[in-house]
């Protein structure tokens, strides 16, 4: 599946870990404005932090980056807490090493985000204590810098998205994102060619358009860009209607891909030319880096998305964003795109030409901030 002349996790796979507890933190925190996609408005993020403690006392942090509501994927926010209370801390106590937490996780079919927010927090405390992960057996260089796009929500107005343009411009991101769906007007855009001329732009519709749509999806393969998930996950024969109607669409998959079956049956049905990795939406870091690995191997150019983590998952995300030299950007927006207060002891910041440091982020979560927007914790112990 991948050449172990880069990629070999055998032995970190045998890193031996224990268990205490688990905490479950959900949170509430506020957004600095509303976002629109096609999926709905988002005014602040719901966010169920995981925080393993072993039987030393360390500790380390996860973030399950789910939506509270099954819009996205068939996961949501209340559910994956029973899901951990239920089935997955119950096993907890039996995992001696990372692989053995990973088999336990392969006993529970779907559920990627809520387990990828277990391994997280695992991860996290082996690099803390140790100074080890799993990186460092990735045999491939890593940036120095990681170049970040924006996404930007739907806008009420072409007088909005004009601004919205302007605005991104000016902070200096690498790519534009728009977020679209079938109600969009696309004469909006196409008001903003000159805008937008020599920009590196990409449309995402999250999964939205239907074969009736095909004419207003034309539209948007006229840029010459990327469009991002336009039909529902699943519906790879709508791909196919798109590809012979609209010879220049050029699609990236995001919903559709939850893990390397998946990715594999879309490459043989040549219904992706892109792929929007998200590490919780395959399930874990892990797996994460198997596709990353794949996609570097077969020349499937492979790029980061962000479910609008908090400093937690986004630290995380932008760690294996400097693996993927190739990528054009990232949308892995620093923390004060969304939030007034991050969960970390200091914001993660881009520099003015649109790039992100990995090797110097925060590691230090602010506990204070972590109390004041709590919904919800509980403890679970091996007992």
């Amino acid at each position: 599946m991948h050449n172990a002349q880069f990629l070999d996790l055998t032995e970190f796979l045998h890193t031996p870990v224990s268990f205490r507890q688990l905490e479950l933190i959900l949170l509430d925190l506020p957004q600095k404005e509303v976002f629109r996609s096609g999926i709905g408005l988002r005014k602040s993020r719901k966010a169920l932090i995981v925080k393993w403690i072993d039987a030393d006392g360390a500790f380390g942090y996860g973030e399950c980056s789910c939506r509270p509501d099954p819009y996205y994927s068939d996961e949501f926010l209340e559910a994956a807490l029973l899901l951990i209370r239920r089935f997955v801390v119950p096993g907890l106590p039996g995992c001696r090493t990372y692989g053995e937490l990973l088999a336990l996780h392969r006993k529970i079919r779907g559920w990627p985000f809520t387990k990828a927010a277990v391994e997280f927090a695992l991860h996290d405390l082996i690099m803390r204590k140790h100074g080890s992960s799993m990186f460092q057996h990735w045999h491939r260089k890593p940036l120095q810098r990681v170049p970040i796009g924006i996404s930007l929500g739907i806008q009420p107005s072409a007088d909005a998205l004009l601004e919205s343009v302007a605005r991104a411009q000016a902070a200096g991101y690498r790519r534009l994102k728009f977020k679209i769906s079938p109600d969009t007007p696309a004469a909006h855009f196409l008001q903003l060619r000159n805008q937008l001329q020599g920009a590196y732009i990409s449309f995402d519709a999250n999964g939205t358009f239907y074969p009736q749509h095909l004419p207003a999806l034309e539209v948007y393969a006229g840029f010459d860009s990327m469009v991002e998930q336009p039909f529902p996950p699943g519906r790879l024969d709508f791909v196919a209607q798109a590809r012979q109607a609209i010879p220049q669409l050029y699609i990236c998959l995001d919903e559709e891909v939850k893990g390397m079956g998946q990715l594999i049956s879309a490459q043989k049905a040549g219904a992706l030319d892109e792929l929007n990795l998200k590490p919780g939406r395959v399930g874990g870091l892990y797996n994460s880096l198997l596709i990353a690995e794949y996609c570097l191997q077969q020349g499937i150019p492979c790029w980061i998305g962000g479910m609008f983590e908090t400093g937690i998952g986004r630290s995380l995300n932008l760690r294996l964003a400097a693996y993927m030299t190739q990528a054009r950007a990232h949308d892995l927006s620093p923390s004060h795109r969304y939030f007034e207060k991050d969960v970390l002891s200091r914001p993660i910041e881009m520099d003015e030409a649109g790039y992100i440091n990995p090797h110097n982020l925060p590691t230090e979560v602010d506990e204070s901030v972590l109390h004041t927007y709590c919904l919800h914790r509980e403890v679970l112990t091996q007992n």
